[in-house]
Order: C-alpha cells, then sequence, then structure tokens
C-alpha cells in the first residue's frame, strides 16, 4: 500500500548605486524616535530619544520544489529544471562552516531528499526555485533601503564586524541567506573581507526548527497532540476524511495534512495546475494545516506549554542573550540574519503571542529592533512581515526590555538546558528555564 511519508512536520530556515564611502563615516549607532523605521503609529514611547543598538531578523526561505508526492492516484505536477535555474543577480561569493567556524556539518535532511530522486520534470526535493530566490534578494532589498540607505544603521557595504549570518544546514536555506545578502550588498564584499561567512549547525544539536529526531522528549508530545487533533479541532475528522477519499487514503496515519498543503502551495506559487477534486478545497487544507502545526509544535493546551519551549525555547534565549550583550557593548555585531523554515517561524510566532493562525508564507520573517536610551533604559520591539506587534506580556508595542525577559521566561530555554529537557520524561520537564 502506498504509503505517504511524514517529513513536513520537523521542517522536514541589492545591485544599486553605492552612496560614497565618505558619507558613511559615522559608524556609532543613530538616532530615532521611538517608532519602527517600517512605518507604522508611534506608540506611549512617542518622543523619547532612542538608539538603534541592534536587529535580529529570522526568516523563512523562499519558494521551493514540494518536499513530498501526493498519492499516485493525483496527478503529479512537471517541476522542470528550469524553475530552479539561478538568478544571476544573487549569486555572491560565500562560505558555509560550522558554529565553531569548522567545515560545514553533513546535512541528513538534504541526504534524505536525494534518496528520493527528482520531481518529475527534473527538479529535487526542496530545492529553493527562481521564484524563491528572487523573493529572498527581494527581502535583502527592503533591508537595505530601512537599514542602510534610510537610517545608515550599518555600512552599504559587507562588514562581517556588523553583520552575522546563520542558517539551518538545508541547502535551500543557506540559499536563501545567499540571496537576502546579495539584495542587500551586492558583491560589495569581493576582494574586500573575501567570502560572506554563514554559519550552521549540526543536525544533532539544530534548535532553529523542532528537531524531534534528536530531542527524544519531543516524540511522546507530538504524538500525543497528532492523537488528540479530532477532538481537539471541531470539524477537523470530517474534512480529515474528506481528503483522505480524494487522495484515495485508507488509513488515517498514511494522510500527511502538511505534504498536502506542502503540495498545493508550491503548485500555485509556481503556476502549476491544481487538480480539480482539490482547488475547491485549498482554503481547507490551509486552514487545517495551520490548526495541526499549530498544536504540534505548543500542544494542545492553552500558554507556553512544554511542547513550545522545546520548539522554540532556544531560538527566544539566543535572541535574547544577544539583546543583553548589544545592551552591555557596542563591540558586537549589529545585525544578525537567521534562515530558517516555517517550523522555525511558527513556534516563534506563538511564543511571542503574535500568531495570526496564518502559516508563514514563502519570505516571511520576525524582526527584533533592540533600542537603548539616554539613561540605558532598553526597549525591544517586535515586527511580522514588517507590521509591528504588540508582543503577549508586554505593556506596550515598544517594551521595555525587563517585561520582554519576564514575558518570556517560561519559554526561553538555554542551549544547555533545552538538551536536558530532551533526554528526560516530558512529564518532569526541567525548572531551570534560560540562564539569563
Amino acid at each position: 500500500m502506498f504509503l505517504w511519508r511524514k517529513i513536513g512536520v520537523v521542517g522536514s530556515g541589492l545591485c544599486g548605486a553605492f552612496v560614497l564611502h565618505e558619507l558613511w563615516e559615522r559608524k556609532d549607532v543613530f538616532n530615532v524616535q521611538a517608532f519602527s523605521f517600517w512605518g507604522g503609529s508611534k506608540d506611549e514611547g512617542e518622543g523619547q530619544d532612542l538608539k538603534l543598538k541592534l536587529v535580529q531578523i529570522v526568516f523563512r526561505h523562499g519558494a521551493r520544489t514540494p518536499i513530498s508526492r501526493l498519492p499516485p492516484s493525483i496527478e503529479q505536477a512537471t517541476w522542470s529544471t528550469d524553475l530552479v535555474k539561478d538568478v544571476p543577480h544573487t549569486l555572491i561569493d560565500y562560505h558555509v562552516e560550522s558554529l565553531d567556524g569548522g567545515p560545514r556539518p553533513p546535512s541528513p535532511v538534504e541526504d534524505s531528499y536525494q534518496k528520493h530522486g527528482p520531481h518529475k520534470g527534473g527538479a529535487r526535493w526542496g530545492q529553493l526555485t527562481s521564484l524563491g530566490q528572487q523573493q529572498m534578494f527581494d527581502l535583502g532589498q527592503q533591508l537595505r533601503k530601512h537599514y542602510i540607505e534610510n537610517h545608515r544603521f550599518i555600512d552599504p557595504e559587507y562588514n562581517p564586524q556588523q553583520v552575522y549570518v546563520r542558517s539551518t544546514n538545508i541547502k535551500r536555506t543557506i540559499e536563501s541567506a545567499r540571496c537576502v545578502l546579495a539584495g542587500m550588498f551586492g558583491n560589495s564584499q569581493s576582494g574586500k573581507e573575501g567570502p560572506i561567512v554563514i554559519q550552521t549547525s549540526t543536525a544533532e544539536e539544530e534548535t532553529f526548527y523542532p528537531n524531534r529526531n534528536n530531542c527524544l522528549a519531543m516524540r511522546p508530545l507530538i504524538k500525543t497532540a497528532w492523537g488528540l487533533l479530532d477532538t481537539a479541532l471541531p470539524g477537523y475528522r470530517e474534512d480529515r476524511l474528506k481528503l483522505q477519499r480524494i487522495l484515495g487514503i485508507e488509513e488515517a496515519r498514511q494522510f500527511n495534512i502538511f505534504g498536502l498543503r506542502d503540495e498545493l502551495t508550491a503548485r500555485k506559487a509556481h503556476g502549476l495546475p491544481i487538480p480539480e477534486s482539490l482547488a475547491a478545497l485549498e482554503d481547507v487544507v490551509e486552514q487545517r494545516a495551520t490548526q495541526c502545526m499549530a498544536a504540534l509544535v505548543s500542544g494542545i493546551e492553552d500558554g507556553h506549554s512544554h511542547a513550545l519551549r522545546l520548539s522554540t525555547g532556544p531560538v527566544i534565549d539566543l535572541l535574547t542573550k544577544n539583546m543583553l550583550r548589544a545592551q552591555n557593548t557596542d563591540n558586537c555585531h549589529k545585525l544578525h540574519l537567521y534562515s530558517g523554515h516555517d517550523t522555525t517561524l511558527i513556534p516563534l510566532l506563538k511564543a511571542l503571542g503574535i500568531f495570526d493562525d496564518r502559516w508563514p508564507p514563502y519570505a516571511a520573517h520576525v524582526t527584533v529592533e533592540f533600542y537603548q536610551d539616554a539613561k540605558k533604559n532598553s526597549f525591544v520591539k517586535v515586527l511580522y512581515i514588517e507590521e509591528e506587534k504588540q508582543v503577549q506580556g508586554c505593556s506596550a508595542v515598544l517594551c521595555p526590555f525587563e517585561e520582554f525577559q519576564e514575558a518570556m521566561a517560561t519559554v526561553a530555554l538555554s542551549h544547555k538546558t533545552f538538551w536536558e529537557n530532551c533526554k528526560i520524561d516530558q512529564k518532569k520537564p526541567s525548572q531551570t528555564t534560560s540562564s539569563v
């Protein structure tokens, strides 16, 4: 019997004219009023003389080919190799290394894609397409406009002392980071600082997606959530059975709502035909897949559950520690770019209390801006796809850093504590959270 492989749950992450360098001599942080560069309303911090100290951006990769296949009863789309050609203006010189500066680690996820062979048409599984490359390049140009051209937060040419880049160790996220950097800096780094460095983790220690393969405590949590979906989500069972009938799948365990959504979304983005039997149910698939993923990464229960801590706790901890470092010194990176997945963003949005119950689109991104005033009071502002958001537990959009830390204390997990929690009974999680 055909078994539809479940791999979706675990994530399986500008060539304009440059202003003369003499105009960019000022290297300190710049003064801004208490509102975001992206536009939008001011809050009660209006009028404060703030300095932007740090920007951290966590983004989803661009459009890609599917990472699963629909059952044989459904006509397969043709994923031509023409769809995945490199976009010339996104090509820059870069180097991938491990977090400790060593060689790039192996990528079991990428290896698993290769084992399945190509899609009909020749493109590989999970491959960043030309469309996806352009989407990420466009994001890079947006960042260039806001943080370089308009506000001179960082130099117009790539400076490794100012910019830090990390990606999950999967080709599409690494290439997405490349395209963002191309949009921001073009080829300005060539012959000056050498290749742009993109750091990545081993699969065994990756925390930028829910890592159930190596965090064993996640497995029973996900299994429990799967088992409760039919009863916890009103109407889900009926929709599931309807979709199974269309796909010719008899057993619930063979039905992958994420693979179905992934296929339909990828086809739609690239103008490929969607089977008539599924076209009328696109909205149902989108809604149910989003509900299921939110339940799996955060648990069926409300609040910052243990599942949510294991899904995004180390990411929250890392973002917070970076802000603490920026609070105490100017001698650190000013821009952090993190290239990840939808499964990076959904638990992060849930933890921040700003999830809008919609699946993050390609190139979606969470921006965390960190400010200080003249008295060294610190503030955090969070944006999702350029829209200001009030973090759950914060009294305003411009959130005092202490409030932000307190709001995130129930979910943040230091790297060490995270792996301790991964090895113990999920019913008795460690009470130690972030070390910050």
